[in-house]
Parts: structure tokens; sequence; C-alpha cells
């Protein structure tokens, strides 16, 4: 299961922006999802803050955007129900996952791997005392999820690995990393293990190819989030 990946995208409070109909950003700010409880009368709403929101009349038509990044990957629009400096709320709210969204669609799997970390210690071998990198880290891992451009990797070791650490990823079968450099983005130590979201640095044409065609048939889609 995802560690970071769906957690990110599912967070109930996100990085927002609101537009108009027209798509003229009007506010960057977060907002916040309020879905309807089983036996309550108040319909689902969505909540955008900012340290200044324009008024807008109640009624009026507007759109939230989450943000991932940079990125607009679901659109959810509705009518202004509360105004106010900071806040807009929208009521009849429909919504829909973009297709930049497909970046953040994982697959979760759970695919024998092994990470080759580098060293960057210095030892001194030999008669005439000649300096040269140590050997690598080899540890065996486990990948646990695969987006367009990120993986997860569960790692056995204790090992605290900084923000920005380039790897080695291999995982054989199915074949589709092949000493593939990684980067580290999110590191979480427990115990002997490590999870590791991990940026795809560089990886052959042909690589990529069939792991498009693998995320093609096995990506989890991100579902609508009110009811049409």
């Amino acid at each position: 299961m995802s560690v970071y990946i769906n957690e990110t995208y599912n967070a109930p409070v996100f990085h927002a922006l609101l537009k108009d109909l027209d798509g003229k950003e009007l506010a960057v700010g977060s907002a916040s999802i309020h879905l309807q409880e089983p036996g309550e009368d108040e319909e689902g709403y969505i909540e955008f803050t900012s340290e200044f929101v324009p008024l807008y009349p109640l009624g009026t038509n507007l759109e939230i955007y989450r943000l991932y990044g940079r990125r607009e990957v679901h659109r959810f629009s509705g009518q202004v129900y509360l105004s106010d400096t900071n806040l807009i709320r929208l009521i009849k709210v429909q919504d829909e996952p973009l297709p930049s969204a497909l970046d953040v669609c994982c697959a979760d799997v759970a695919f024998p791997a092994t990470v080759t970390v580098p060293s960057d210690e210095v030892v001194t071998v030999g008669f005439f005392r000649k300096k040269k990198a140590k050997a690598p880290d080899v540890f065996p891992a486990t990948m646990t999820a695969m987006t367009q451009s990120q993986v997860e990797v569960l790692i056995e070791s204790g090992q605290e690995f900084p923000e920005a650490k380039k790897m080695i990823l291999t995982v054989s079968e199915p074949p589709l990393f092949q000493n593939v450099v990684i980067s580290v983005r999110k590191a979480f130590t427990y115990g002997e293990r490590t999870s590791c979201l991990c940026a795809i640095e560089s990886e052959s044409d042909a690589a990529y190819t069939k792991r498009m065609q693998y995320l093609k048939e096995h990506q989890q889609s991100h579902p609508c989030v009110f009811s049409v």
C-alpha cells in the first residue's frame, strides 16, 4: 500500500487555486472538502481560504482546483453559498479529476527489488595507501507503488536517507527497472526498514515505454469526490 502518494492526493485539506468560469485566477490558498454525512440534511460543500478572497454574490458559479505541485489535478465547480474576505464556500459541487492527475495516480504493487546506495566515504587501500570511494551498499527492498514519475520503495535498512540522495533501483520481475537512478524526496525510517518516496531521474526510452504500458493497465484512477 502506498505510504505517500495516495495520501498526498487524498488529503482532506490541500493546496488550491480559485478561478472564475473564464479561467481567471482569483486567489491561491487552501481548500477543504466536507461531504454530506448519512442522516444529515446539509449537503456537501467545499471551502476555499486565503489571506484575501474577492467577494462574490450568492449563487455565483466558481471553480476550485486542487494543486499537486504546480499542476492542476482536480476541478471542483459549484455555487457560492458563503463569501467573506478570506473564505468562500461552494455548494452544489460537481468535480472531475483532470488528465494531469495521471501523474499522481499510482499502481500499488509489491515487487521484490534491490537498491544500491553509492557511498560518499573514501577509504584507503593497498600497500601504497591509495584512496578510493567506498563500495556502495546494496539492500534488498520492495517497490510498493509507482506513478509516471515517482516510485515508493521499502528498503530493508534502518539507515536514514537524506532528501536528494541518489540511488539505483532494480526490479527484475516484472522487468520494469534495470539500474535506474532515483532520488529521495521523502523518507520515513521505522525499526530496520525505511520507506522512501523517490523521483525517477533517468531511464531508457524502451524501459519508459514498457513501464507506461504497465501503468496503463494497472494505474488506479481517482474517482469523483461528490456524487453526480
